[in-house]
């Protein structure tokens, strides 16, 4: 049976840098995040998120992710809803999943909110990645064209670096990739 490793870390502090450290090492990575996005994109659920959260969010039948952002990450409750409708089918997705991949010692589940999803119990260890504020807020600027009000918002709906950290195995300190790349999880 495979061992689980539980990927973490706040927006922008490079998990998906550390996810590839471990496929270059010949572990395969499982992106929740990534999983979210393409559910997102499939008619059937977007139907469901409009219909939880109101018309305004949608044009022409099809989901506004933008407006559907600036209301989740302003109000952490519409944002819980937003993840009971998506995360239980992340976890089933996941679930299939790990049977496709059974034959590895060792499975990586890369998510941002592992801790806040419930996800980190599933889990047999749990590594988070942890880098600067000021160099995560650049990170996703950059990254996603957003302005540092939207980043910020995203980080305050999330857990802290020291909550994750009381409740992880490892830490990565991800100040470049350099160094991300040369430190030893155990």
């Amino acid at each position: 049976m495979s061992k689980i490793i539980g990927l973490t870390g706040g927006i922008g502090s490079g998990k998906t840098t550390a996810a590839k450290e471990f496929e270059v090492r010949g572990i395969p990575v499982y992106y929740a995040d990534d999983e979210a996005k393409k559910l997102l994109a499939q008619p059937e659920i977007q139907q469901q998120v409009i219909a939880a959260f109101g018309k305004e969010i949608a044009e022409q039948d099809t989901l506004n992710k933008a407006k559907l952002a600036a209301i989740v990450f302003a109000d952490a409750s519409k944002l819980q809803q937003l993840n009971a409708l998506i995360h239980p089918l992340v976890q089933a997705h996941f679930k299939e999943w790990v049977k496709a991949h059974a034959n590895f010692p060792f499975l990586v589940k890369e998510a941002a909110i592992l801790f806040e999803s419930g996800s980190a119990q599933h889990c047999d260890y749990v590594v988070s990645v942890q880098a600067p504020e000021i160099d995560r807020i650049q990170r996703v600027m950059a990254r996603d064209a957003i302005s540092e009000a939207q980043v910020l918002l995203r980080i305050q709906n999330q857990w802290t670096d020291a909550m994750r950290a009381k409740k992880s195995d490892f830490i990565l300190n991800n100040i470049d990739r350099k160094s991300l790349s040369n430190q030893e999880i155990g």
